[in-house]
C-alpha cells in the first residue's frame, strides 16, 4: 500500500504492531503481578515515545520538497573522477 508521497506504509504499519504487541504482553504481565504496575508504567511511555519518533522520522524523511532532496547536494561527481585519474 503506497500512501505517502508513493512510499510502502509497511514499516510504519509494522512499527506500531509491533508496539502494540509489546504492550499487550506489557499489560498481561501487570494482569498477572499487580505489584509490577509501578515499574511497568513508564515502559508504556517508553513505548509511545519510541513509536512517534520512528512515525516523525517516518514521515520527515519521505517529505517532498528542494530542502529535503539528500541528492542534490551529492559531492560525488563522475566529472571529477575522470579529472582526478592521473597515471602515476
Amino acid at each position: 500500500m503506497r500512501i505517502w508521497h508513493g512510499r510502502h506504509a509497511a514499516p510504519l504499519v509494522a512499527i506500531w504492531v509491533l508496539a502494540l504487541i509489546v504492550a499487550a504482553a506489557l499489560y498481561k504481565i501487570e494482569d498477572i503481578q499487580p505489584a509490577l504496575s509501578d515499574l511497568i508504567r513508564p515502559v508504556y511511555v517508553v513505548l509511545l515515545g519510541l513509536a512517534l519518533l520512528v512515525t516523525w522520522k517516518w514521515f520527515r524523511a519521505r517529505a517532498g520538497g528542494k530542502q529535503h532532496d539528500r541528492r542534490q547536494a551529492d559531492r560525488r561527481h563522475a566529472d571529477r573522477r575522470e579529472d582526478s585519474d592521473a597515471d602515476p
